[in-house]
C-alpha cells in the first residue's frame, strides 16, 4: 500500500488519466486500512499541486521548444553610400540580411564617429552637419525577427573627404565696358570646410580662348569695341577642384570721345585762338561743334581749330561749350566761362 500511494503522489497528470484503475485501487485499500477520513484532504491538495506544477512545466516546454525552433536572423553585410562622403552628403545604408525561418526582418542602429556613438543617431539615415572633413563613420546594425534578436554587425568605417569649392557668382566689372578699360572678375564662392580657395581663370573673346590670359584681369589692349568678353572661373582649395563657373558676356561698348586739351584763358590782342584736341579710344573719326559760344567765334568741325575777333562790345563773360563726337553719336563736351576785359 506505501508503495502504491508513494507512485501515485509522483504520477503525471496524463498517467493519473491514463491509469485510473490503479488510483481506483489505491483509494480502496486506504479505505480498507481506514486510511481514507485522514488523508483524503491531504491527497487531494497533493494531487491539485502536482497539476499546476505539471502545467507550469508544460508551458515551460512550450517556450523552450519555440526558442529552439526560431533561429536568429543574419547581417551578411552592411555598405554606406555614397561610398566618396563629404561634410555635405547624406548617408545612407544597404543592408543584406536573412532569417533561417524566413520570418521578416527588422534592424536597430547606432551611428558612430571615430569610434564613439552619436548620440541620439539611430535612424536608417546619417544627416550631414553631424560630421567633418576627416571623421571616420561607422554604423552598428542589430537584425530582429520579431522573436529573437541576432548579432549586431559593425560596417567598415567610412572617412569623410574634402568638399570641393563652390562659385556662386562670377561676373565682369565694369558691367558696361569700354575699350579704355581694363576688365576684373568678381568672383564669390564658398568652402563647406572652411578651405582658402584659389581660382583659375580663362578668358575668351568672341567664343576664343586666350590661352596666355590667365590672370584676374584683362588688359584693355586686349579687346576692342564690339567684341563679347566673357571668363571662365575654377575654383580650387589645393585638395579637390570645383566645377568651374562661366560669366555673362560682356561686350565693349562705344566710347565716347575724350577732349584732352585746356582752353586759354587769355587772349592776344583782339584775337582768341584755341586748337581742341580729342582723343577716341575706339579711333573713331571726331566731329567738333560749338554748342554755346559769343556772336563772332568760329569752329572747323575737322580740325577743332576756334577764333574768334574780339570786338569793344564783347566786353564781359562769355559761356563757351564745345561738343565733340564720333561717328556713332557718342560725344563729350567741354564748357568753359571766357571773360573779356580791355584796359
Amino acid at each position: 500500500m506505501d508503495n502504491d500511494i508513494v507512485n501515485c503522489s509522483w504520477l503525471s497528470f496524463d498517467m493519473l488519466v491514463k491509469k485510473r484503475e490503479v488510483c481506483t485501487s489505491i483509494f480502496k485499500k486506504m479505505k480498507r486500512y481506514r486510511l481514507w477520513p485522514s488523508l483524503r484532504i491531504l491527497t487531494i491538495l497533493s494531487f491539485l499541486f502536482f497539476l499546476v506544477l505539471i502545467s507550469s512545466c508544460e508551458r515551460e516546454r512550450e517556450r523552450e521548444s519555440k526558442s529552439k525552433t526560431n533561429s536568429p536572423p543574419v547581417i551578411t553585410s552592411v555598405n554606406t553610400f555614397p561610398d566618396k562622403p563629404n561634410k555635405e552628403s547624406e548617408l545612407n545604408l544597404v543592408i543584406r540580411s536573412q532569417d533561417p525561418d524566413g520570418n521578416p526582418v527588422t534592424y536597430r542602429y547606432q551611428w558612430m564617429r571615430n569610434g564613439e556613438e552619436i548620440v541620439g543617431e539611430n535612424k536608417s539615415i546619417l544627416k550631414s552637419g553631424i560630421f567633418r572633413k576627416g571623421d571616420l563613420i561607422q554604423v552598428k546594425v542589430t537584425p530582429s525577427n520579431g522573436k529573437v534578436d541576432g548579432k549586431p554587425f559593425l560596417s567598415d568605417p567610412v572617412k569623410i573627404l574634402n568638399s570641393p569649392p563652390m562659385i556662386e557668382e562670377v561676373r565682369i566689372e565694369p558691367k558696361m565696358a569700354f575699350s579704355r578699360d581694363n576688365l576684373r572678375v568678381y568672383v564669390k564662392s564658398f568652402d563647406a570646410d572652411g578651405d582658402f580657395v584659389y581660382y583659375t581663370y580663362q578668358w575668351e573673346k568672341n567664343g576664343v580662348v586666350l590661352n596666355e590670359e590667365r590672370t584676374e584681369i584683362l588688359e584693355r589692349t586686349r579687346f576692342k569695341k564690339g567684341d563679347s568678353i566673357r571668363v571662365r572661373v575654377i575654383p580650387d582649395d589645393r585638395e579637390t577642384p570645383g566645377s568651374p563657373k562661366k560669366s555673362e558676356s560682356v561686350i565693349i561698348s562705344n566710347s565716347s570721345p575724350i577732349i584732352i586739351s585746356s582752353p586759354p584763358t587769355s587772349t592776344e590782342g583782339t584775337i582768341y585762338l584755341y586748337k581742341v584736341k580729342a582723343s577716341d579710344s575706339d579711333n573713331d573719326p571726331i566731329v567738333f561743334n560749338l554748342k554755346s559760344a559769343p556772336k563772332g567765334m568760329e569752329m572747323d568741325k575737322d580740325t577743332g581749330f576756334i577764333r574768334w575777333e574780339i570786338r569793344p562790345e564783347d566786353r564781359g563773360s562769355h559761356l563757351i561749350a564745345i561738343e565733340a563726337s564720333d561717328n556713332e553719336g557718342a560725344k563729350s563736351v567741354q564748357q568753359y566761362t571766357l571773360t573779356i576785359e580791355f584796359k
